[in-house]
């Protein structure tokens, strides 16, 4: 596989591989998805679809006769699952639940991409908790694990692997992370998070395309970026992105305990059309942990240069978040007091709203619909096909 993704068809692979229900959830996703999605997609017949989206085209047969030509992309976008064995057998995940050193869950899949994606997202879902707080009449949802982050995690070790490489995209939810690892190359390049600016380079760009035009991800990329904002918007911690092995790519989501009160302060500011955006949100973040921040360290935790760092930062400053001082070793950034007393205040609020309730885990968050909105449950096994569909 190039940077490109495929750049041939598997010649033996037949329309009979690909399953059209398959087909039937892209466009449940693009319906749900709206102004997200590529909805022009959702009226075009089976094999147009394949070729709006690039992955299949025709081939003249030795007889004379046109038939399909599928690209890899195909069977993995709308394949069935006994032909994906077949035809890719190095493409599998598996969601592992794990208590102490005991696996209490541990499925693997050789579904469809985005099969799986649901699949995945229904069962983080079903198993993710969220604390409530309240700004002025409005309840602030806090989850242990923020939905969109994990999304976009799924989604970029899906459609990022390198499925020239064995091994298995996989999901494991311990008790104090989860962790996602996907197989890459060895050309691989740095792990997600250390450049969160600049354009994107998907490894697959067929795939990541599909999953953008369907809504799943977002159309401009930068899918780790928006996984961090998410995070830290709730209080939670950022992930942590890792590359411990020559072909093997690692993203932690930390289970560590929600900052409600910090929680509480984005969710006033977002209602006040002030929002912090990713870069906004790691600076205060880091100030209020750290105290004090210099524009180098500032520049590293953002994974830019000291110019966009100070610009971050001036901009901090201009919205009064944040202050300049100084010492023998030259300039240094600290929030400001005002911030310290509204943070302290969201913490009073957050303590109010808890005394006097007896304390209790945080409860499931409600299974009221897929995690993809409208995309259905996993679609039973089906017999392939004895003609070419």
């Amino acid at each position: 596989m190039t940077e490109r993704g495929w750049a041939r068809p598997i010649t033996d692979a037949s329309w009979a591989d690909l399953d059209p229900r398959e087909f039937e959830r892209f466009r449940r996703l693009v319906g749900a998805a709206g102004s997200r999605a590529d909805a022009v997609l959702a009226g075009l017949p089976d094999r147009e679809l394949a070729a709006a989206l690039g992955v299949a085209g025709q081939a003249a047969s030795q007889q004379g006769t046109a038939g399909p030509a599928l690209l890899p992309e195909a069977l993995l976008l709308f394949g069935r699952p006994e032909a994906i064995r077949w035809f890719l057998p190095w493409h599998e995940a598996a969601m592992q639940v794990l208590r102490a050193d005991e696996a209490v869950v541990n499925d693997f899949f050789h579904w469809p991409l985005f099969r799986l994606a649901e699949e995945l997202l229904a069962r983080f879902r079903a198993r993710n908790t969220e604390q409530v707080v309240r700004f002025e009449l409005v309840r602030v949802q806090v989850p242990a694990f923020s939905e969109l982050a994990f999304r976009e995690l799924i989604t970029n070790a899906l459609t990022h692997r390198d499925y020239d490489v064995p091994g298995a995209v996989h999901v494991r939810w311990a008790d104090d992370r989860i962790e996602i690892t996907n197989p890459v190359g060895p050309a691989a390049g740095p792990p997600p998070g250390t450049v969160l600016a600049g354009p994107p380079r998907p490894r697959n760009p067929l795939l990541v395309d599909a999953f953008r035009r369907a809504g799943i991800a977002h159309r401009t990329g930068h899918g780790i970026a928006r996984a961090v904002a998410d995070q830290l918007r709730h209080g939670l911690a950022a992930p942590r992105f890792d590359h411990p092995a020559q072909q093997m790519a690692v993203a932690i989501l930390p289970a560590a305990s929600a900052d409600l009160a910090f929680a509480r302060y984005v969710a006033g500011r977002e209602r006040l059309g002030q929002p912090l955006g990713r870069a906004e949100l790691q600076l205060v973040t880091a100030l209020r942990h750290g105290q004090r921040l210099r524009t180098a360290q500032a520049a590293a935790l953002l994974a830019t240069d000291r110019s966009q760092a100070r610009a971050h930062l001036v901009g901090l400053l201009q919205a009064g978040l944040v202050q300049v001082g100084g010492d023998s070793a030259g300039r240094t950034w600290h929030l400001t007091d005002q911030v310290h007393r509204d943070l302290r205040e969201c913490a009073a609020h957050v303590r109010a709203q808890t005394s006097g309730r007896h304390p209790a885990a945080p409860t499931p968050t409600a299974p009221s619909g897929w995690a993809i909105p409208g995309g259905g449950p996993a679609l039973p096994h089906r017999q392939r096909a004895a003609d070419g569909g």
